[in-house]
């Protein structure tokens, strides 16, 4: 092992092993035979509960993508809204759905690895959906740069209708061990075998579990590459977006535990605060003002409907 995989794993996350009993369940005591023909070459996993409405929407976005090779799996939390029936009648058949209380958000994530049988792995839970051609370009772009993922753009939206997008950060290494790059999350298609390489999501976190995962594979030495036609979609309620004071202090401990010196991350921590907190007032106040100062302030933010015309040429809003 490497001392930058060793510095990765020196937190403790759960691996692969740690969740053999979940692969059992759905591939059997033999395990997942990788040269099995029927295996698809990328799964696609959703994390839900008592979602069934945003739910129906990802599940059409998934079924309705162009690259052909693509399971889905969704990890449900044990949904008491319908969620149920709805898998039931909208999976097909080579998809796999499972709903039982679990442990938190990164316990549902790895649970969804864990039941994977795809060489490729992405996340797009109940609040994301795909553009059409999400898979295949993203496919594309991972094979033909040999990279461990590959991110995009991430449009959110807001009562229905687009608020602005989201450029991904090409130059997320310069900043990752002080905060959380524009990775959109939602976009990024990942290598199985990054997640044997350096583990799961670590169950303490649950909200920034994402950033401490890239983090940790990018301290092992992974490389992730920005792919500017690659573009998701999201709403902007998700649990990281309303919770932010949780996850800007997760994000402090979790710089911390890697490496960086505690007075300067708490320093950015208590900016980060701040800073939130009086943007959400300044968007209470002067809405139309809003979008100006953020994009000032933030590159990868674009706001609608400048969004529109920076991808004019990608699929349609929903």
């Amino acid at each position: 092992m490497t001392d930058r995989t060793a510095q990765s794993r020196s937190v403790a996350a759960p691996t692969l092993d740690d969740y053999l009993w979940v692969h059992r369940r759905r591939f059997g005591d033999g395990g997942l035979v990788l040269a099995d023909p029927w295996r698809p070459k990328v799964t696609l996993v959703t994390v839900t509960f008592n979602a069934r409405p945003t739910l129906e929407r990802t599940i059409a976005s998934v079924q309705g993508q162009s690259f052909p090779s693509i399971e889905h799996v969704v990890v449900d939390g044990g949904s008491t809204d319908g969620t149920i029936e709805l898998l039931r009648d909208r999976l097909r058949p080579s998809d796999y759905w499972v709903s039982e209380v679990d442990r938190g958000i990164s316990d549902a994530f790895n649970k969804g690895v864990a039941l994977a049988a795809g060489d490729y792995i992405q996340f797009v839970n109940a609040d994301d959906w795909l553009s059409p051609e999400q898979v295949s370009v993203a496919v594309r772009g991972l094979e033909e740069t040999g990279a461990d993922f590959v991110f995009g753009d991430l449009i959110f939206y807001q009562d229905g209708r687009p608020s602005f997008l989201y450029l991904g950060e090409a130059s997320y290494g310069a900043v990752i061990r002080r905060r959380m790059p524009a990775l959109n999350h939602p976009t990024v298609l990942v290598r199985r075998t990054a997640f044997e390489r350096i583990g799961l999501f670590d169950l303490r976190y649950r909200c920034a579990m994402d950033y401490d995962w890239f983090l940790r594979l990018h301290l092992a030495g992974g490389r992730g590459v920005h792919l500017p036609g690659l573009v998701g979609h999201m709403t902007h309620d998700g649990v990281s977006n309303i919770q932010y004071v949780r996850t800007i202090c997760e994000v402090e401990a979790i710089a911390v535990a890697h490496g960086r010196t505690p007075g300067l991350a708490r320093t950015e921590a208590i900016f980060r605060i701040a800073k939130t907190a009086v943007s959400q007032r300044v968007k209470q106040v002067a809405a139309p003002l809003y979008p100006l100062i953020r994009s000032k302030i933030n590159r990868s933010y674009v706001p609608a409907p400048a969004a529109l015309g920076r991808r004019r040429g990608a699929p349609p809003f929903s």
